[in-house]
């Protein structure tokens, strides 16, 4: 009768290893906005000299909306700051997914950079300026004018713009903490991979 055959044991080392490659290659293909925030470099999120690992990353995470892809972040620990960050992911950009991403500084009056990210295996490229315009100043302060009329924030209107949680439109708003409400003053429709007024 033959012995029989003992089966083969593979070390922990080397499964931890398979482990670990397995995640790494989950991660460099992102499938929903939670893989974008583990992903994307700390200076679009308002962080220039600062590394933020992933726990501290999905710890910063404040609402997450994965079925539409949308998350809201608040800084903790090392990375707390007065305000808040928006990311929204976008499957119709100019050439295939796009991130937008708002870095919302609030103290009380919010300011704000906003950013649009192609992400491509291993590198991120900044499309900001070939999707999105924001309004002339002049512009804005007519809108807000005619919202607010005699209102004495006119010459310098506490607004920001606000990536969608549902839908694709980008929203100009007043800001409430300043302006006492929130209006919608006008929005962006998403057309052929551009953010763009309505006629």
């Amino acid at each position: 009768m033959s012995a029989k055959k003992k089966p083969n044991k593979f070390p922990l080392s080397f499964i931890a290893v398979l482990a670990f490659a397995s995640f790494c290659t989950a991660v460099e293909k992102p499938l929903n906005i939670t893989d974008y925030l583990l992903l994307i470099p700390e200076k679009y999120l308002g962080f220039e000299n600062l590394e933020i690992p992933a726990p501290e990353r999905l710890g910063m995470i404040e609402e997450n909306d994965p079925q539409n892809g949308w998350l809201k972040l608040t800084g903790k620990g090392e990375t707390t700051f007065e305000g808040w960050m928006e990311l929204a992911l976008f499957s119709k950009g100019p050439s295939g997914p796009m991130l937008g991403v708002a870095v919302n500084h609030c103290g009380p009056v919010c300011s704000q950079q906003i950013f649009f990210l192609r992400y491509a295996p291993g590198s991120w490229e900044e499309i900001t300026a070939r999707v999105f315009q924001p309004l002339p100043e002049e512009m804005v302060k007519k809108l807000y004018r005619h919202h607010f009329a005699g209102d004495e924030n006119g010459d310098d209107p506490p607004v920001l713009y606000r990536l969608p949680r549902r839908g694709t439109d980008i929203i100009l708003v007043s800001q409430e903490a300043i302006a006492g409400r929130e209006v919608v003053l006008t929005r962006f429709r998403l057309r052929d991979g551009r953010f763009i007024l309505p006629e």
